[in-house]
């Protein structure tokens, strides 16, 4: 069991959640209406500018709630209450003491200290929870429905990506030519934790979430859309066409210049 992968992918659908919602309910000026003091919002600036300045381009994490500290994802949660997190985890203080558990946990990850099974057992199981009832909640405010599985976030090897509340197609602005290779980091799940299929429109279905596209001269076009789909081992989904949930990568391949 992989207990860092499953903290993180728990923490990143947390984060990414906070951000749907906050922006779903105050629009693009949520960050001057979620009720978080402006000099703790600066200090989120400051750690992604100086991540930025670090890594390499496009390496870094856009969304500015990665750049907050846990105790400020609690502040949010308790300021903002009252709507979609009420609606979705329910129980408040519950959600806290997930929280404040998980965030113990991977500080414990971080210095590569070895857990107990139970321990294992039990941050398997919160973040389980957690991530269902983000799924769920999504699944019934976007399709009326229960029980699909959905995408949480796609990024691009060229720094571009997609999360929740965003316009499902993704206009990159990017062009690409032919012997150019793209990878695609695809963060799905299922609301009953069974295993998902990933795919990229004319490839086959595969286990893992890495995709990877090969530009060739047959794709040259001016609005060139990927499409990245899920799908749970049921009999039925979300869609006729056999799959629940799409995301589509939209680029210009242009022909290469000969001479």
């Amino acid at each position: 069991m992989d207990i860092g992968q499953a903290l993180k992918d728990s923490e990143n659908a947390l984060r990414d959640f906070l951000e749907y919602s906050l922006e779903r309910n105050f629009g693009t000026e949520w960050l001057d209406k979620c009720g978080i003091p402006s000099a703790k919002v600066d200090v989120w600036h400051e750690r992604k500018a100086n991540t930025e300045a670090d890594s390499s381009p496009n390496s870094g994490e856009e969304r500015i709630l990665y750049y907050a500290p846990f105790e400020d994802l609690y502040e949010l949660i308790s300021q903002n209450w009252i709507g979609d997190f009420q609606a979705a985890f329910t129980d408040r203080d519950q959600l806290m003491t997930y929280l404040k558990l998980l965030e113990r946990y991977r500080h414990t990850d971080l210095q590569r200290r070895e857990l107990f099974v139970y321990q294992k057992h039990l941050i398997l199981g919160i973040t389980g929870e957690l991530r269902s009832k983000i799924t769920a909640f999504r699944s019934l405010m976007e399709i009326g429905k229960e029980g699909y599985p959905r995408i949480e976030y796609i990024k691009d090897s060229l720094g571009n990506m997609w999360v929740p509340g965003k316009p499902r197609r993704v206009k990159t602005n990017c062009n690409l030519h032919p012997g150019m290779s793209i990878e695609f980091i695809v963060q799905a799940h299922d609301p009953e934790g069974m295993p998902l299929e990933y795919k990229l429109h004319g490839d086959k279905w595969q286990s893992g979430n890495i995709l990877f596209f090969k530009v060739a001269p047959k794709h040259v076009q001016k609005q060139a859309q990927l499409s990245i789909t899920i799908r749970s081992p049921r009999k039925f989904h979300a869609y006729p066409l056999g799959y629940d949930d799409r995301i589509v990568f939209e680029y210009q391949i242009l022909p290469i210049k000969k001479g």
